[in-house]
């Protein structure tokens, strides 16, 4: 049985401006890159804790992006103070025709209207204890996606075999697709037309470490096995290619997604990070020129130039970006244009010039030391017109356009 519950959140006292809500088609004249007037905000929402609450934040931080990520407000999930500050958060996405955002955690997922920033419904998994080896003892919550309707969510497991499918205006369960051979979910991305979801796990070999699953029929196609446990994942424009962290590897690795192949490994040049750690990022531009990875060894982000179909990068030490914070809490989000990256260890980048341009703080002008669960959203009179997403993923029309530019070169 699944239970879904609502709430109400107390706005915190702190608030500056109500950024409210709408998910922006991708030829909207709202579109991040196409044409705005000046009534566009553009704001960056945070969900924190971090793990284990270390970094002593608590809630949704809002940042202005317009006006160098100056501290606005912070969203309370509405938890009393003997569960301050809440679970780690594991991941955030947004819906624009419901003005919606959504954050989930070990234990529950819940929805914010971004009219008033109130908590509108939680949903609070399985009713029953589940048999478990990690996560929430109710099944909830990984990452979620939005998918192309903007009002149904692909929401993860807390590290378990399934995956649940939940409407985002009412928070009610439409059903679970369960992925046995990938026992820990995590990870998620889902190709643009919503056909194609790529699920990772944290499960090593020889159990698989990605499903691939037909998001509208919900069921599962094939499963993919690395070399190890996957990690952080990203796609290309189409879904048709699949890049992974894994462990004990600085770097990634490439798979088919429809022949379930791991096709190619990429590695730092050197030896001298083997048994050092491993990335725990990845992300590409949405033009897909280039791949991002996180190298905790040299306290970098790598960059690989990616010509082509996406099966051939070529490292670019050029390109490294050493961001103040170093790299540890490594994820990476981008804005749809491709202009700025968001870092999970407080950074804002100039995608073009691989510069640090920003560091996220809070309210008392600490930064924020966990910003792995970000979204980049714009607001026209109050209303979300266009989100990203939490990870840095291939656009169709980006990429299209930028082999087009090459195609017509002299």
């Amino acid at each position: 049985m699944l239970a879904a519950t609502c709430a109400v959140a107390v706005v915190s006292a702190m608030t500056y401006v109500s950024a409210q809500g709408r998910q922006g088609n991708p030829g909207a004249e709202g579109r991040q890159g196409g044409p705005r007037g000046p009534r566009d905000r553009h704001l960056v929402y945070i969900a924190t804790p971090g793990d284990d609450g270390t970094d002593n934040q608590s809630g949704v931080v809002v940042l202005d992006a317009d006006r160098d990520y100056g501290f606005i407000k912070r969203i309370p999930y509405g938890l009393p103070a003997a569960m301050m500050p809440g679970p780690k958060n594991a991941g955030i996405t947004a819906s624009v025709p419901l003005q919606m955002l959504y954050v989930t955690s070990d234990g529950w997922m819940k929805a914010i209207d971004l009219s008033n920033d109130q908590i509108a419904w939680t949903f609070n998994g399985e009713t029953g204890p589940v048999t478990r080896t990690r996560g929430a003892a109710s099944g909830c919550c990984e990452r979620p996606w939005t998918l192309p309707d903007g009002k149904t969510l692909l929401v993860g497991s807390s590290y378990n075999s399934w995956w649940y499918y939940i409407d985002g205006a009412t928070g009610k369960p439409l059903g679970k697709l369960p992925v046995p051979e990938t026992p820990v979910t995590h990870n998620l991305a889902v190709s643009a037309d919503g056909k194609i979801g790529i699920m990772g796990s944290m499960s090593s070999p020889p159990k698989a470490g990605v499903a691939v699953i037909d998001v509208p029929n919900r069921k599962v196609l094939r499963y993919m096995t690395f070399s190890e446990m996957v990690r952080p994942l990203t796609i290309n424009h189409d879904g048709s290619l699949v890049y992974v962290n894994v462990n004990d590897l600085i770097g990634f690795e490439i798979g088919d997604v429809k022949t379930g192949k791991m096709l190619k490994r990429f590695e730092i040049p050197g030896d001298e990070w083997k048994g050092k750690g491993y990335s725990h990022g990845i992300g590409m531009t949405p033009d897909e020129s280039e791949i991002w990875v996180a190298d905790p060894f040299n306290n970098a982000w790598q960059i690989w130039d990616n010509p082509g179909d996406g099966r051939n990068p070529v490292y670019n030490p050029s390109k490294m970006i050493k961001p103040t914070a170093g790299v540890v809490h490594s994820w990476i989000s981008m804005t749809n244009d491709g202009k700025l990256a968001f870092i999970g260890d407080s950074s804002v980048i100039d995608v073009k010039t691989h510069k640090e341009i920003g560091v996220m703080k809070d309210e008392f002008g600490r930064r924020i030391v966990h910003t792995e669960k970000v979204l980049y959203l714009t607001f026209r009179d109050g209303k979300l017109i266009e989100t990203n997403n939490q990870f840095a993923v291939g656009d169709a029309k980006a990429y299209s356009a930028r082999m087009g530019a090459r195609t017509n070169e002299p």
